[in-house]
C-alpha cells in the first residue's frame, strides 16, 4: 500500500538485469514531483508523458522533476519530458544534488539544486533530502514528513542487487549511507526498481550485514587463492554467475577489495590483491 498522494510509474529502461524497468514515483497532489523520469526510449517516454499530461488536464501541474542520481537508467527521459510539458503550460525544473548537476552538465540543464537535509513541499507533502553517496557520488533518498515513506533510489532494490561501482561507488560511503537511512526510521522504501519495501529497518540491516559477510568471504577467499586479481576471484565467489556479468562481478569485488585495503586486511590493486600481513 503505498501512501495518499504517492503513486509509481515504471518505465523500461537499460538497467541492471534482473531489473528491467526504473520507478518513476509521482509524488503531491495538486502539484506534482516526478522522481526519476528514466527511459531514453521515446515510447516510454510518452507513456510517462501522457500519463502526467491526463493529470494536468485534470487541473494539477508537474513542478519538479527530481534525479535520485547521475545514472543513465535515473535521467535519461528528463529533458525529454520537461521539453513535452513545457508545450503545454509552466515546464517544469529539473532538479538535483549540487554533486549530479556537476555529473550531468554536459546532458541535463539543472535549474534547482537539492543540498543535504533542507525541506521541500510539494503538493500537500513536505519532502526531505538526505545525501546518500556510495553508490552513486550525489545520490539523494527524500523521507516525506507525513508518512514516512521513503523514496530510496538505488539505496535498495526491490528486484535485482545494487551495484557499487570502483569507478563511481564507494563501499566505505555506501554502508554509511545505508546506515543514515535506517536511522531516518521510515515506513516503507520506494526504490527505483521493484516493489515498495516494507521494514526499512530489517531492509536495511539486512544491505549492511551483507556486504561486511561478502568482505569477508572475498578476504577469506584470497587467503586461500594467493595474489589474485578480481576478475581471477570472480569463479571461486560467483561459482554459477554466468560468464556475461563476470564483468560486473569483477567490479563488486574490486570495490570491496578497496574497502578492505582503506581498512588495512589487504594490499595490492588491480594488477594483484593480497592478504596484509
Amino acid at each position: 500500500m503505498l501512501p495518499p498522494g504517492v503513486a509509481v510509474f515504471p518505465v523500461r529502461t537499460p538497467t541492471l538485469p534482473p531489473a528491467t524497468h526504473t520507478n518513476s514515483w509521482l509524488v503531491g497532489e495538486g502539484e506534482i514531483a516526478v522522481f526519476d523520469p528514466a527511459s531514453p526510449w521515446e515510447d516510454e517516454q510518452a507513456r510517462l508523458a501522457d500519463a502526467l499530461i491526463a493529470r494536468i488536464s485534470a487541473g494539477e501541474r508537474v513542478r519538479w522533476l527530481v534525479l535520485t542520481h547521475h545514472h543513465l537508467d535515473h535521467i535519461s527521459g528528463a529533458v525529454a519530458l520537461a521539453d513535452r510539458l513545457g508545450q503545454i503550460g509552466p515546464r517544469p525544473a529539473i532538479v538535483a544534488h549540487p554533486v549530479t548537476a556537476k555529473l550531468v552538465a554536459d546532458r541535463v540543464p539543472i535549474d534547482l539544486r537539492w543540498n543535504d537535509g533542507e525541506s521541500w513541499e510539494i503538493g500537500g507533502r513536505t519532502l526531505t533530502g538526505w545525501h546518500t553517496p556510495g553508490h552513486a557520488p550525489g545520490h539523494l533518498v527524500f523521507q516525506d514528513r507525513d508518512s514516512g515513506a521513503i523514496i530510496a533510489g538505488d539505496m535498495v532494490a526491490g528486484v535485482g542487487t545494487i551495484a557499487i561501482s570502483p569507478i563511481d561507488g564507494d563501499l566505505g560511503q555506501y554502508l554509511a549511507s545505508l546506515a543514515q537511512v535506517r536511522a531516518l526510521g521510515g515506513n516503507v522504501l520506494l526504490p527505483a526498481h521493484g516493489p515498495a519495501l516494507p521494514d526499512p529497518e530489517a531492509i536495511l540491516s539486512y544491505y549492511i550485514a551483507h556486504r561486511h559477510q561478502r568482505s569477508d568471504q572475498i578476504r577469506h577467499t584470497l587467503s586461500l587463492a594467493g595474489r589474485s586479481t578480481a576478475n581471477e576471484l570472480v569463479p571461486r565467489i560467483y561459482p554459477d554467475l554466468p560468464a556475461i556479468v563476470h564483468g560486473v562481478a569483477a567490479a563488486q569485488i574490486t570495490s570491496h577489495l578497496r574497502w578492505l585495503r582503506e581498512h588495512g586486511q589487504v594490499v595490492g590493486d588491480d594488477p594483484g590483491w593480497e592478504i596484509s600481513h
